[in-house]
């Protein structure tokens, strides 16, 4: 039936030849091509021939309308009649019609009777603005159809005539180029064909020929090469039988095959060993079948055997067996069908692994499990009791940090009430005693001694006392911030307007000291940010009062500028610097660096720069300081830009 099909399929046209096919494709081609060009340039000259034709006869009514006007408003009419025959005898006038103003044949002549003109014009007879008659002319192109119906015969000739040349050369090219090296292939294809694989193609140059001979050549070599390969494979199959029968003999685990019944036909050694059996035959001999003698749950082996009847295979079949002398081992069952050429099931093919060992470390493993379960359980409940405990302590922790807020609130309070009168009644002692005592000492050292001493002592209780306030607020912030119950007034912020009031607030300690000069360097256009101003205010008065302490010459700048849709500002000074030790904790709470204890520097409370950190991250934004040892500070933080 196959070969019925193939030879349906065959051309109704057989024995071919290339150089014919060739030929017909390229008359084909050249006819297709001629007639597409000569077709072309025939509508192009109709069209061209037309669009002459148009202009002609535009120009022609033209001028004749032009030229009867003065003879039709005379009313002479044979001087028009004469104008009229002189264009009949144009070639394109078929026939011409004069009317006058009344609509009155003036002229009238058909120069060829029964044939239909191509086109026709008519023009209106004009004289001074008024219309006094018409004309119609017929124009007809036959003569020109004519010619250029003969040029496209003359061109077809010749088409016709550079065709048969062509076909004339090209025949004789393809016998020349085409067929010969043809020829010559068949040949060597025969000779190869018997067998003769030195045959080289020798008589073949041309370059498409060439790869032929040279692909037919490596497909000969490969042929040649491919019946070696066969022999190696025999040979090799040889001795992977070899092999096998090996493994087989000498392998670990039982292998055995054994008919759709169970009944066993072949097994290795192993097999023998793992039921206890001192050789092969003895274990043949006295274990038939995979049945009920060496099975201690026998209706687990015929789940087996219907697994393998309608799977076709059973993987990992754990089951417990007998040997020999009694005892009981695991064993772990692979094995799979065999069907021969009508899809019956013909044998079974296994291989049982002894798995006693693992079993039992499995058993060992289970009951290790179990006694880890009760400890993770017991483990568990400690756990359970730790968190409740944890969770009382940490509950009772929030307790104990609302007390100390509310304590410090209270006490912050109590203390801010009589240290304003402390401060209060220090100054006007100190102005008190300067007004009305120090004048009494008449210039009397020992009093006016007393008296410098006296003074100096309420100074420092008012500068103490300011410093003690100071640090009970910083305290308060300190607590409102980090309890969450400071009241953040937050507003659309111009920084630059930010930066020039905190300036001004501090303009007056740089003026106590002219060695100190503050610098001003603030963009144009800063980013607006959403924050509250007191807030900010804050931090930069504390980073500049802390710059003009800490710097005995020179100058601080403070610079804002945008970055990366943030706004930068940077206080930096000419003064000590920061220890390497200390710009790690600077923002921690309560601590002084190596330069805030020296004994000539005023004591500061510890808290401003926390305070400025919690502030700047509370807006998202971030505070850090890059300082060296005697070559100045600066102080960094960014705020995120309103969106």
């Amino acid at each position: 039936m196959n070969a019925k099909k193939t030879s349906s399929k065959r051309p109704f046209i057989t024995n071919r030849s290339i150089s014919r096919d060739l030929t017909s494709s390229l008359v084909v081609i050249v006819l297709i091509v001629a007639t597409t060009m000569g077709a072309y340039i025939y509508w192009q000259q109709s069209e061209e021939l037309w669009a002459n034709a148009e202009e002609k006869g535009e120009d022609t009514i033209a001028s004749v309308a032009e030229i009867l006007a003065v003879p039709i408003w005379n009313l002479d009419y044979d001087n028009a009649r004469l104008i009229g025959s002189v264009y009949t005898h144009d070639d394109m006038v078929q026939g011409i019609r004069i009317y006058g103003s009344r609509n009155e044949v003036v002229f009238a002549h058909e120069k060829f009777s029964g044939t239909e003109a191509d086109f026709s014009k008519v023009r209106s007879i004009v004289f001074e603005g008024r219309t006094i008659g018409r004309a119609e002319i017929d124009f007809t192109l036959a003569r020109e159809k004519k010619r250029l119906d003969e040029q496209m015969l003359v061109s077809s000739l010749i088409i016709m005539v550079a065709i048969s040349v062509i076909l004339a050369i090209t025949g004789l090219l393809l016998r020349v180029f085409l067929n010969k090296p043809l020829r010559v292939l068949q040949q060597g294809i025969a000779r190869v064909a018997k067998g003769d694989f030195s045959y080289d193609f020798g008589e073949v140059y041309h370059a498409e020929l060439l790869e032929i001979a040279t692909r037919f050549r490596r497909m000969s070599a490969e042929i040649e090469a491919r019946e070696k390969k066969l022999q190696a494979m025999n040979k090799t199959l040889q001795e992977a039988e070899e092999k096998y029968r090996g493994i087989f003999e000498n392998a670990i685990e039982g292998i055995f095959q054994a008919t759709p019944d169970g009944v066993l036909r072949r097994a290795n050694p192993a097999m023998a060993r793992i039921f206890g059996y001192e050789s092969l035959d003895e274990f043949l001999s006295n274990v038939r079948s995979l049945g009920s003698r060496i099975m201690v749950n026998p209706d687990s082996m015929q789940h087996f055997y219907e697994q393998v009847r309608k799977q076709g295979e059973v993987k990992r079949f754990e089951a417990e067996y007998y040997r020999r002398d009694g005892k009981t081992i695991w064993g772990s069952l692979n094995a799979r069908a065999i069907y021969g050429e009508t899809g019956d099931l013909v044998f079974i093919e296994g291989i049982l692994e002894d798995i006693t060992d693992r079993k039992k470390a499995e058993q060992d493993l289970a009951d290790l499990n179990k006694h880890l379960e009760q400890l993770v359980r017991e483990r568990t409940e400690d756990l359970v009791n730790k968190a409740r405990e944890l969770e009382e302590a940490n509950q009772r922790l929030r307790e104990l940090d609302e007390m100390k807020s509310a304590f410090l609130s209270s006490v912050s309070h109590e203390l801010r009430t009589p240290l304003t009168s402390i401060l209060g009644f220090a100054k006007l002692i100190n102005k008190e005693f300067t007004k009305n005592f120090l004048p009494l000492s008449d210039d009397r050292p020992p009093l006016i001694k007393k008296g410098e001493r006296i003074r100096e002592n309420l100074t420092i209780i008012s500068h103490e006392g300011e410093r003690l306030t100071r640090l009970i607020n910083d305290v308060l912030d300190l607590n409102k911030i980090e309890s969450g119950r400071m009241g953040w007034r937050d507003e659309r912020l111009d920084m630059t307007e930010t930066v020039d009031v905190a300036v001004h607030a501090v303009a007056g300690m740089f003026a106590q000291n002219r060695n100190v000069d503050l610098v001003t360097e603030v963009d144009a256009g800063l980013p607006t940010i959403i924050a509250d101003p007191d807030r900010l205010q804050q931090v930069l008065i504390n980073l500049l009062n802390n710059a003009a302490k800490f710097t005995e010459k020179g100058h601080v700048t403070v610079r804002a500028f945008p970055r990366f849709g943030q706004v930068r500002v940077e206080v930096a000074d000419t003064g000590l610097g920061i220890h390497p030790d200390d710009q790690a904790q600077i923002f921690e709470k309560f601590h002084q660096t190596r330069i805030d204890t020296m004994d000539e520097k005023p004591k500061g409370t510890g808290l401003g720069l926390t305070i400025c950190r919690e502030i700047i991250e509370h807006y998202g934004g971030r505070i850090w300081v890059e300082s060296e040892l005697d070559q100045g500070s600066t102080f960094i933080f960014t705020l995120p830009a309103a969106n």
